[in-house]
């Protein structure tokens, strides 16, 4: 006995089809939807070596003109200097010269850094750079500027090409013609902090990668530095990175000052600015962090920390180790060398891959969909039901004859 008629037995088919193709196809969208991301980490040796932005932190005291020092800042300078020199001595070494500067270097204005500060030439005379022996500042190959932060002068080389990107360097051409060395210069300071950067691709903890270096009475003090570059590349949003491609350090630190100066008058501590900007505006100076108890510079802090919680899309750092080479030279040759070569480590690669891409999430739609409503599960259940109705409806007729034949043969009889 039949229970099903065949269009009902179709009808149902389609609907368990439909049904089942529904929650496969919703499973597969919500997991699409997802955006879940995988790192991939890549070691590499580069054939061509990006040159960094060097960034050099000179305490002030080392930096500014001794003019400014003994006339409007003398009693300030005297009060320090005396704290933190053994000796007493103003006019000698100076010992903690990064303490020194984070108590005098406050009251600065910016106008009098500008002002009095060593020319960025006079600091760095000089720059050798592997290939030709011309100083690439000549060349507009390098820039070499001087900013202001709270307790230094920073001077900043900075080396792009044509289309704005770092300068490139031949890793074969550097290790065969210039004997591992990409570039050279001497610093005519007593005291510096070194750290290496990516233009516009700092992060704003790149500050705790800065190396401590001073020099030493009758030495010429020489530093072998070699550098590794660690780049990740992250996925914007709707990707779980949810990374944004900007600028985070300038825009951390811009919101740091914009604040600060509305508030406080002042510019906020640690923070590093233009001195173009500012070399007119005799008045404006750093605010002295160690020397307040207010809770306003917390609040700008926290405020303007909550602005740059997205990762950089794009970010580097970099690893770099520093070796002492000392000689022994003549009182008054002391000299502060730093030496830039090629490391042998490799370079590292990360970068965010969507573990489940569009392109994939088409082909599985594309496959559900054809083995749904293709010629796979929906039409060869169709084709079964009908070769089974149709078998049916063949022995249905033979049935009929017999049946018919026997009732001739009851009416004759009769």
């Amino acid at each position: 006995m039949i229970f099903l008629s065949k269009s009902a037995l179709t009808i149902s088919i389609r609907a368990i089809c439909i049904a089942i193709f529904a929650w496969q196809f919703y499973l597969l969208t919500q997991n699409f939807q997802e955006f879940n991301v995988r790192k991939e980490k890549t070691h590499y040796i580069p054939n061509e070596i990006e040159l960094p932005e060097i960034r050099i932190k000179i305490p002030y005291q080392f930096a500014l003109d001794p003019v400014i020092l003994q006339t409007k800042y003398k009693s300030r300078f005297d009060e320090v200097c005396r704290h933190f020199s053994v000796k007493k001595d103003c006019d000698g070494h100076l010992t903690n010269p990064i303490l020194f500067a984070k108590s005098f270097s406050p009251y600065l204005q910016l106008s009098d850094i500008a002002n009095y500060s060593y020319a960025p030439e006079i600091l760095m005379p000089r720059i050798f750079m592997a290939g030709p022996k011309v100083d690439p500042r000549t060349t507009g190959k390098c820039k070499l500027i001087s900013e202001a932060s709270s307790s230094c002068l920073v001077l900043i080389l900075r080396c792009l090409d044509s289309s704005g990107l770092p300068l490139k360097l031949s890793r074969a051409e550097v290790v065969t013609y210039s004997a591992n060395h990409l570039f050279a210069f001497k610093l005519n300071a007593t005291a510096m902090l070194l750290n290496i950067v990516y233009p516009e691709k700092a992060l704003v903890e790149d500050d705790s990668l800065y190396a401590y270096s001073s020099l030493t009475p009758g030495k010429q003090i020489t530093h072998g530095i070699g550098f590794t570059k660690h780049t990740e590349n992250l996925l914007p949003s709707p990707y779980r990175t949810m990374c944004k491609d900007y600028n985070k350090r300038q825009t951390f630190e811009d919101c740091l000052n914009a604040n600060s100066i509305d508030q406080t008058g002042l510019l906020f501590p640690e923070t590093t600015v233009s001195l173009e900007k500012y070399r007119k505006e005799s008045e404006v100076r750093f605010n002295a962090i160690f020397h307040t108890d207010n809770g306003t510079l917390l609040k700008i802090y926290k405020q303007c920390r909550s602005l740059v919680t997205q990762p950089m899309c794009s970010s580097v750092q970099y690893s770099f180790k520093m070796t002492k080479t000392i000689e022994d030279v003549s009182k008054g040759e002391e000299s502060l060398i730093l030496l830039f070569t090629v490391s042998s480590e490799p370079d590292s690669l990360i970068e965010s891959k969507p573990e489940f891409p569009l392109s994939d999430y088409l082909i599985l739609s594309g496959s559900l969909i054809s083995t749904w409503f293709g010629i796979s599960i929906m039409g060869q259940l169709l084709v079964a039901s009908n070769l089974f109705y149709l078998a049916v409806e063949r022995k249905n007729p033979v049935v009929s004859e017999n049946q018919n034949e026997a009732s001739e043969s009851q009416v004759n009889s009769d």
